[in-house]
């Protein structure tokens, strides 16, 4: 583990180490607090008493750390002491290019049995049997499907492995899989509350069900999800916290997930109306971020403020920036990074968003960058 984690004294180490779409683990010597210590606020909602099992929507601009927040929240003391904890990747587990309410209810249902299974847990026998005769009763239904039949063959932890594959990665069960569950959604609901009951008295804990990555599909998919089937997916009885899209933040539907949603910011590095100050608390962070995983002498001094400037506050971003800039010094046979080299990252990062930007979104940046602000929310969410 230690080994994963050495600050870099030569450029590709440093590269390695910047990789930007790697989510750190808890309590990794990489990771910086930002201030406000922002995680606190849903810990704190979490651990409160609740007369119902609240659902949580968290969102945050894409590669603002999400994930690395959601490790830290699911091994923090306080929150296991208080739950069980089953987290786990929708991307890992359906495809977030074509999910919907049902994927997200049988992914819920699935990892609960799985993960409190494989650690070496039972439940208890009259609840197998109840999940046996429901398993049976979908062979039942699916029996001319041969493509479904064979998914729900063998045991129990067979029978969810094999439906979510299939969900994940065939769109025609997929969609066999869908219309079989989705008239008798109150079936597997009733069956996800049997499960986390057993679990809650079976551990004397309450469950916490966390879910990345469901930030990842596209606007319609989520308004589907957290708006027309809100009433859905909140019907487990068990805490949960769910990833949401920011874009949704800017569409009227946002009024379904207001009052129980938590934003993680981005670093701030300028003030909104002077884009020439400097937030020096935001850059040192940034700094503190850059140096905790490579030596300092690797970056000049100017190399290093303009890459903190292009990354905007956003780790991701920044990340990229200084793995691109580490590259272009390696190819020059230069041992440090210097202004060029981030300029070039600067280049191919701008290059990047020419290929995917509308002729409409130059207006709307255009507009922002007029007056620091952003007039009529469809143009964001759309």
């Amino acid at each position: 583990m230690a080994e994963e984690f050495i600050i870099a004294e030569d450029l590709d180490l440093a590269w390695s180490n910047f990789e930007p779409f790697y989510p750190l683990p808890a309590n990794s010597p990489f990771h910086v607090e930002r201030k406000g210590k922002p995680l606190n606020i849903l810990k704190r909602a979490l651990l409160r008493q609740h007369r119902q099992s609240p659902k949580y929507f968290f969102s945050g601009h894409r590669g603002c750390g999400k994930s690395t927040e959601l490790n830290r929240l699911a091994a923090d003391v306080d929150i296991n002491e208080k739950f069980l904890v089953v987290k786990y990747s929708v991307k890992e587990v359906c495809d977030v290019n074509n999910l919907n309410y049902v994927d997200v209810l049988f992914s819920i249902g699935a990892q609960l049995y799985l993960q409190y299974i494989d650690s070496g847990n039972e439940l208890k026998p009259e609840l197998i049997k109840q999940l046996e005769g429901w398993k049976h009763s979908i062979e039942k239904i699916s029996e001319e499907e041969t493509s479904i039949a064979a998914t729900v063959e063998g045991g129990l932890r067979t029978f969810f492995i094999s439906v979510l594959a299939r969900i994940r990665s065939e769109d025609t069960t997929r969609k066999t899989i869908r219309e079989i569950i989705e008239p008798r959604l109150s079936d597997l609901i009733d069956k996800i509350n049997l499960i986390i009951a057993n679990i809650e008295s079976n551990e004397k804990k309450k469950v916490l069900v966390l879910i990345d990555d469901l930030d990842k599909p596209r606007l319609e998919q989520a308004k589907e999800i957290f708006y027309n089937s809100q009433t859905a997916i909140t019907q487990p009885i068990c805490h949960i916290v769910y990833t949401v899209p920011i874009s949704i933040y800017f569409t009227k539907e946002f009024t379904a997930i207001r009052e129980s949603r938590f934003f993680l910011p981005n670093v701030k590095l300028h003030s909104k109306n002077d884009r020439n100050s400097k937030d020096e608390e935001g850059y040192g962070l940034m700094r503190q971020f850059i140096f905790n995983r490579m030596k300092n002498e690797l970056i000049q001094p100017d190399a290093l403020d303009l890459a903190i400037t292009m990354g905007a506050g956003v780790f991701r971003e920044t990340a990229r920036i200084i793995q691109i800039s580490a590259d272009s010094a390696i190819e020059n046979d230069r041992d440090q990074i210097i202004e060029e080299d981030v300029k070039r990252a600067e280049r191919e990062i701008r290059s990047d968003f020419r290929r995917i930007l509308k002729t409409e979104d130059y207006t709307t940046l255009k507009e922002i960058c007029k007056d620091n602000d952003i007039h009529g929310i469809e143009k964001i969410g759309r």
